[in-house]
């Protein structure tokens, strides 16, 4: 008998979009508890999964604040049509900035204290030098249905 594992399932999209939603239906027993968003200034790279909060710089500039997301409405289609995701759109505003500004490398999301969820770091540096700049993140949780074939 040969050994076989599996390597690229395909997994339904109902099955998916079932555990998208349970992400956070109950905050008692919710997959993710109480999912924090986060920029950061500085901080690994890669991310990678074993990552902490502690290992990344937050952002500091006036207007920040972290976002804690209460619901991730959906599904959508992501646009590869190979996955189902969630998201939410959240607005960062930039106040009376001090120069020179800050450098704005990604993103994380923890449970607001010392759980690392994911993270992801932006194709370009975005910068907030000037009184309403702003960064609007699409933020995606999101699955894929299979593997693509290489």
């Amino acid at each position: 008998m040969p050994f076989i594992q599996s390597a690229q399932p395909v997994i339904a999209q109902n099955l998916l979009d079932s555990i998208l939603a349970a992400l956070m239906v109950n905050p008692a027993a919710a997959l993710l508890t109480t999912p924090e968003v986060h920029l950061f200034t500085a901080g690994p790279t890669p991310i990678l999964p074993t990552q902490v909060p502690g290992d990344f710089t937050e952002a500091t500039f006036v207007g920040y604040a972290s976002v804690v997301i209460a619901a991730l409405p959906g599904p959508i289609n992501l646009p590869s049509t190979l996955g189902r995701g969630r998201h939410q759109n959240i607005d960062f505003l930039g106040g009376a900035v001090v120069a020179p500004g800050e450098q704005i490398l990604g993103y994380w999301v923890d449970d607001g204290a010392a759980a690392f969820y994911w993270g992801e770091i932006f194709p370009a540096p975005i910068p907030i030098v000037n009184p309403g700049d702003f960064i609007s993140l699409d933020f995606v949780a999101a699955l894929q249905f299979i593997n693509r074939v290489q």
